[in-house]
This record gives C-alpha cells, structure tokens and sequence, in this order.
C-alpha cells in the first residue's frame, strides 16, 4: 500500500506482494517441506495465469479504472495513481486466497496418497491430484463468486431495482469489473489445480513405502 501510494509500479508490486504472502502463509502452516514447495509453487503459477488474462482482459475491455466513487476520490488526492492498474492490484489479491487454499488441498491430499502408496509414481500421483481438484474446483468457483456478490450486495440490489436493461447493466465498469474478477479467480483455480499436482508429481514420486505400506496377501 505505501509504494502504491508513493507511486511505484502497482503491477509489479502486486506480484511481489502476492508472492511473499504465499510463501509467508505456507512457511507458517508446513514449514520446510515438499509440501511447502508444491503450495507455493501452484499457487504463484495460478496467479501469473490470473494475471496475464487479468491484462488482456484489460486491454480488450478498454477499463478507465473509474469504477466508483472511491476511483474518482482517490484520483482527486492522489492523480499519479494509475487506476487500471488497481482493478489489477485487486482481482489478483482477491483471488490468492481462493488459489492458495486449492493449492494447498492438493498438495496435502497428494502427499498422503504418495504416503499410502508402496512406490508412488508420477502418473498415479497427478491422476489422483486431477480427480481431487475436480470435486474442489466447483464449491471453489461458488464460493469465489458468492464472496463477491456478497460484498457488494447492496450495489446488486439497487441496480436490480433501477430496472435497467441487460445491455446498459453489462456497459457498466463496475458491473464489468466484478464479472472480470469472478472468471478470472476460477480460471486461476483451475490453473493451480493440474499445475499442483504435475509438481507434485515430481516431488513425491520415487519413494519407497515399502516397508511402512501394508501389503494385502490374499489365500493363492
């Protein structure tokens, strides 16, 4: 917030930002570890991914940056800052949340297949991180979608009232923005889901379990 405010680059620091309360965040839960390192590693690729598309997005929809009155109040006190680059700043800090708890599911939930396993291999390892990131990447994408609505409930009702058209609705930055950050917070899950579990893959594989793993001897 201060190197925004002193007018340093938004894009960048929006990066650096996100990344330092990734690892801060997954330091905290694992420590050191293979699990820490896929985490990490998952989520930072499905930020780059909601990042990249956050600024074609941009360049496509033609933003101003201008999406309520706190845009126009805050360009009044401070004009060097770049509005469009705040719509940046927060779709990807709003998401980080939601792609760093699927990032660490699947890497959690993968390291105690691994763990099950006799000799996990790569192929076992990222087709059970891909059918686990398929029962997450629905309730994920609602509750992305419903945490925006939710906070900004009362603008939704009052434009619902207003009885304005689809078509007038959807040419509003406000309305545009918030559809933006829904579709891109789940394109980031749906990055970090394969993303994770291919890392995984590398990580957790080749270990023999052999002795610690129960081996089922049947009567032939």
């Amino acid at each position: 917030i201060p190197a925004v405010l002193g007018g340093q680059n938004i894009y960048m620091w929006t990066i650096l930002t996100c990344a330092v309360i990734t690892f801060s965040t997954v330091m905290i839960v694992y420590g050191y570890s293979k699990k820490t390192i896929a985490t990490a590693l998952g989520c930072i690729g499905g930020v780059l991914v909601a990042g990249i598309l956050t600024l074609i997005m941009d360049g496509a929809l033609k933003l101003t940056g201008y999406v309520d009155e706190d845009a126009l109040y805050l360009n009044q006190l401070n004009s060097s800052i770049d509005l469009k680059a705040i719509i940046f700043g927060g779709i990807l800090i709003g998401a980080i949340g939601a792609i760093m708890d699927v990032s660490i599911d699947i890497a959690s939930s993968l390291f105690e297949v691994a763990d099950k396993l006799e000799k996990p291999d790569f192929k076992t390892i990222l087709k059970s991180g891909l059918n686990i990131g398929k029962d997450i990447m629905g309730t994920m994408t609602n509750t992305l979608i419903l945490a925006y609505i939710g906070s900004s409930l009362s603008v939704v009702l009052l434009l619902t009232a207003s009885n304005h058209s689809f078509v007038y609705l959807f040419n509003l930055e406000m309305i545009v923005v918030e559809i933006l950050q829904a579709l891109v917070g789940s394109i980031g899950i749906l990055t970090a889901i394969p993303l994770t579990s291919c890392i995984c893959g590398g990580l957790y594989k080749h270990v023999d379990n052999s002795k610690y793993v129960y081996k089922y001897k049947g009567r032939n």
